[in-house]
């Protein structure tokens, strides 16, 4: 399972204020009305729903700590045909284009109300987000509710721990992943090894042998000023196109971290793994992946 968390940055504005001026998240119409308390409130019965009707977000708690909020939603798609077996190949279940995978996602918002700027790290679970549609639900309540306010929900990348990692030389490992579903199989290196009903996943580890050895730092540079063709030359090795790359670095204080790069238009092209989750059930524990949240917060917000 493969859990990792997207930090966003999060802000009020009027809406014809081109000045770069952002209102106090603790009174965002100057009447004293803060934002913590108007998200808490959208997110009592939540729901969003992706304009072809085959995707929904909703929610299922929300908690409410400090000046954090707690969020935990469930993720809903369908439209797709599949089998679902055991691992021995027995037939369990036979979803329909009708049928909805519910999966579970939780994102947690920190709005101190005397800044200007808030944070949101949303979970990203096996590749699945929520915040597209989780940001639509929420502009669309506070366009009826503030029309002269707007609510910018922007991805956090230039001042990122990454960057300062890359800028450094400290990147100590590069891991390419490819999927490969059934469909491609005809072409796919891993035939001889996974069923032909089973996505397969591809793994290369780049890393340099040698206590102390760094790997060179050019190509994400690039990738991170901005360079739209860098991405595709990282994530191509030997007439393979892989589909993500995860960047192990270590910090300053010598932690490793890993981040996930992937294709920009992914709509997280930015995440971080969540360490240490508490599994239980195939699913991590909510007290575990909020903890893993604020981990991710850690580096960016205080």
């Amino acid at each position: 399972m493969n859990h990792s968390a997207a930090v966003y940055m999060v802000r009020v504005r009027q809406k014809r204020d081109t000045s770069g001026t952002f209102q106090l998240l603790g009174d965002i119409d100057d009447q004293g009305t803060s934002l913590l308390a108007v998200l808490q409130n959208y997110f009592n019965g939540f729901k969003s729903i992706s304009e072809d009707n085959t995707k929904v977000v909703r929610s299922v708690q929300c908690d409410i700590v400090g000046d954090d909020i707690q969020l935990l939603t469930q993720h809903g798609q369908n439209g797709v045909t599949a089998d679902i077996v055991s691992p021995g190949g027995d037939l369990l279940l036979r979803q329909t284009p009708d049928d909805t995978q519910l999966l579970r996602c939780g994102c947690l918002f920190r709005l101190p109300p005397a800044q200007n700027t808030g944070w949101l790290a949303v979970h990203v679970n096996n590749r699945r987000s929520i915040k597209g549609l989780l940001q639509k639900g929420i502009a669309d309540l506070f366009r009826q509710d503030f029309p002269d306010l707007m609510l910018d929900i922007t991805p956090f990348v230039e001042a990122s721990i990454l960057q300062e990692a890359v800028s450094h030389d400290r990147i100590d490992k590069i891991k390419l992943v490819k999927y490969e579903r059934p469909n491609d199989r005809a072409a796919a290196a891993t035939d001889r090894w996974i069923p032909a009903d089973v996505i397969g996943r591809l793994e290369l580890d780049i890393t340099p042998k040698g206590k102390g050895n760094r790997l060179l730092s050019g190509l994400l540079q690039r990738f991170l000023n901005g360079d739209t063709t860098a991405f595709g030359e990282i994530v191509e090795f030997q007439d393979i196109t892989f589909e993500q790359a995860k960047v192990e670095v270590q910090l300053a204080d010598n932690r490793k971290r890993t981040f996930n790069i992937e294709k920009p238009e992914a709509g997280h092209t930015f995440t971080e793994d969540l360490e240490d989750l508490t599994i239980e059930n195939g699913e991590p524990t909510p007290a575990s992946l909020f903890e893993g949240l604020r981990a991710a917060l850690s580096s960016v917000a205080t």
